[in-house]
């Protein structure tokens, strides 16, 4: 009983694991980061379904909110900064539907990259997530849970995707600095 257990223990912390990837990149020194600034997120300009006008200026705003809420760093201009994050949106798909039912759920797919002030990648992150329903992703009832089992809105995807990238972003930052 205990290997079937450890078994069971095992794959809920995988399948409860949030849609994001992580990589801290070889450099040779590493600054310590206090102060960041943070580049306008761009939309990949090659991609077959370009996103919404809006939606780079969203993800950005996400992603600002959520360096001042999940870091210790202070949002300074480039000129300022220890380290610069910018990033690229790759899909950004509202919802078709209300809170309740959708045609067509949620989904957003950006990267993120922190590069030092020579422009070498330090870190980068990937937050990568098309809302599915519960029944088809047990997994994810941490996240549906957090969303009070609805149907949220793309926006809302950017604001979670933002903040797990942040908030690891902050533990790998806090290894080196």
């Amino acid at each position: 009983m205990t290997r079937l257990a450890a078994l069971c223990a095992a794959w809920l912390c995988l399948a409860c694991a949030p849609p994001i990837r992580t990589q801290l990149h070889d450099a040779d020194t590493r600054p310590v980061v206090h102060k960041l600034a943070l580049l306008a997120i761009q939309s990949d300009p090659l991609l077959a379904k370009p996103v919404p006008d809006d939606a780079p200026g969203v993800v950005t705003a996400r992603v600002a909110a959520a360096i001042e809420s999940q870091t210790k760093l202070e949002l300074v201009p480039e000129n300022e900064s220890d380290a610069v994050l910018s990033g690229l949106l790759l899909r950004y798909v509202e919802r078709d539907g209300s809170a309740s039912g959708v045609r067509r759920p949620a989904s957003v797919w950006f990267e993120l990259d922190l590069r030092d002030r020579n422009g070498v990648v330090l870190w980068s992150g990937t937050y990568e997530e098309t809302q599915a329903p519960l029944s088809d992703d047990a997994g994810s009832l941490p996240r549906a849970f957090e969303r009070r089992f609805r149907w949220v809105t793309a926006a809302d995807l950017a604001d979670y995707g933002a903040r797990m990238l942040l908030r690891e972003l902050q533990h790998e930052i806090e290894t080196w600095s």
